[in-house]
């Protein structure tokens, strides 16, 4: 309560001045308060138009940095890419670009923001200049303290008017930040997973049918066409940003595509549901998503109905019974990363994965950050999966593309290039 009431002490403190003001000028003289009043109208117009300039320049900023930091971020991902493809000198100059594009508007904001004073000055020395010239020269009447009263005023008002322009400038600022957190916070269309034909079975030919897909205005997939038989194992290959991530992404209805047609069994993937079609994919990501808990709640999640023998049952027909002979507990044991290799986890996630039995399987980069011998494991247990449903990997090892039945080459979006072997 006390502060709205200061709140409203102030408000009323303003309108009093401003009151003041208005009958000082009338009182001292009616032409010179026309003087007055339209240079304090110019500079407070003034004021509000560079604040509103400098205000987008803000956002403009908050946008190139937000591009940066996506950029940046693939670029510490996929660090061994770099090195293997040797796209050191590619990524500095793109790093470059950014910079140098963040400057150019940053640049703009400083030079905006110097600006304003001086033209504000201006502005100030105009409107004093043409009250001296009216009480000088053309009203010779009028008296040194009506002068005196008017310039006084029209100074006085200047201070105010930067410091307005200086909280503006900030308000501008939070704004910019609040609107992209609100854009967050009240996200409220969720996706519906149950909209279009629910099916028990999904499964068949995958096949892109000229595919174009882009983000924003960015062409990331470009009438992309091929074909992917029931049953194989296909490798898609191609360098950083060929759009290769996009492609499996679009396949499982993370993103919409553009024109074209994803059909898996001669059937359109945007005639079925979204529960229906991810219920018979399993993405295994590069990265593997372990939680802080045991080995059989990591390995269950999302199908709570897969038994201890069952667990005990593959990890041994795919040769990987050994990580369970080093757990303390077996099943028991609760994950703690530092105290796991990261072939293991990723074990325990191609684990998970092969028990959701699913129609398609995508692994992402599954190579990328093992050993040899691990790697000869888990090249064993994508053959495992391959005899029973369709495999894609997004792969870059001699090894991996080596073992496929099919290699398809993206480039700049398009397929470059595509190898039934």
């Amino acid at each position: 309560m006390k502060q709205i009431v200061d709140v409203d002490l102030q408000a009323d403190d303003v309108q009093t001045i401003l009151m003041k003001l208005v009958f000082a000028y009338i009182l001292a003289d009616i032409s010179l308060a026309w003087i007055g009043f339209a240079t304090i109208c110019a500079i407070g117009l003034s004021t509000m138009k560079f604040t509103n300039v400098l205000g987008r320049l803000n956002r403009e900023v908050l946008k190139r940095r937000d591009r940066e930091t996506r950029e940046f971020s693939e670029f510490y991902n996929k660090n061994k890419l770099t090195y293997l493809y040797q796209l050191q000198e590619k990524n500095k100059e793109k790093s470059d670009f950014l910079f140098e594009d963040e400057l150019k508007v940053r640049k703009k904001y400083i030079f905006i923001h110097s600006f304003t004073y001086w033209a504000l000055t201006v502005l100030e020395a105009i409107g004093i200049y043409s009250v001296l010239y009216y009480a000088l020269n053309i009203n010779l009447s009028i008296s040194i303290g009506s002068l005196y009263l008017i310039l006084f005023y029209i100074k006085e008002c200047r201070s105010p008017l930067s410091e307005i322009c200086d909280q503006l400038e900030e308000i501008q600022t939070c704004l910019a930040s609040y609107q992209r957190v609100k854009e967050i916070l009240q996200e409220t269309d969720l996706e519906d997973l149950t909209v279009g034909e629910e099916m028990d079975i999904v499964k068949g030919d995958i096949e892109f049918q000229n595919v174009c897909m882009n983000y924003d205005k960015e062409m990331v997939l470009k009438d992309v066409s091929f074909i992917i038989k029931e049953g194989t194992k296909v490798t898609i290959a191609g360098r950083t940003g060929a759009g290769k991530s996009t492609l499996v992404n679009v396949l499982m209805k993370l993103y919409d595509i553009k024109s074209g047609k994803i059909l898996i069994g001669n059937k359109d993937i945007h005639k079925i549901s979204t529960k229906s079609l991810r219920n018979h994919i399993s993405y295994i990501s590069q990265t593997p998503y372990i939680f802080a808990d045991t080995v059989r709640n990591n390995i269950q999640f999302g199908n709570s109905e897969v038994t201890d023998e069952e667990i005990i049952a593959l990890a041994s027909q795919i040769g990987a019974d050994s990580l369970f002979q080093k757990l303390p507990e077996g099943l028991d044991t609760k994950i703690k990363a530092n105290q796991m290799s990261y072939g293991e986890l990723q074990m325990i996630a191609f684990l998970r994965a092969i028990l959701h039995h699913a129609n398609i399987y995508i692994f992402d980069e599954p190579t990328s950050n093992i050993d040899l011998k691990t790697e000869n494991l888990i090249q064993r247990v994508i053959n495992h999966i391959s005899k029973m449903s369709t495999v894609i990997i997004i792969a870059h090892r001699k090894s991996t593309i080596a073992n496929s039945d099919k290699v398809i080459y993206l480039k700049d979006g398009q397929v470059y290039h595509a190898v039934k072997k």
